[in-house]
């Protein structure tokens, strides 16, 4: 049991209001992104954007990253939104 809860990757609150993983963080961190330095989803967001913008990607690589702007994006939804 405490094997299965050492490799558990929760979320933790960074800066304003990213909710992120630590596999998360480090893989943004493979491409330059350092979310420590961000106060808010969207400029985690932003620089997603930019970054995919401005370099040339692999497939790979892109869906990578897609995957975790869509992660940060649906969290944010929920974090936002009134039920």
């Amino acid at each position: 049991m405490r094997k299965l809860v050492e490799k558990m990757d929760f979320l933790k609150k960074i800066g304003k209001d990213i909710i992120i993983n630590e596999t998360e963080i480090n893989t943004l961190k493979r491409y330059n992104i350092d979310v420590l330095n961000c106060n808010t989803i969207d400029e985690v967001l932003l620089l997603i954007d930019r970054f995919l913008d401005d370099t040339e990607v692999l497939d790979e690589e892109y869906e990578e990253l897609d995957y975790i702007a869509n992660n940060l994006s649906e969290r944010k939804y929920y974090g936002t939104t009134n039920k």
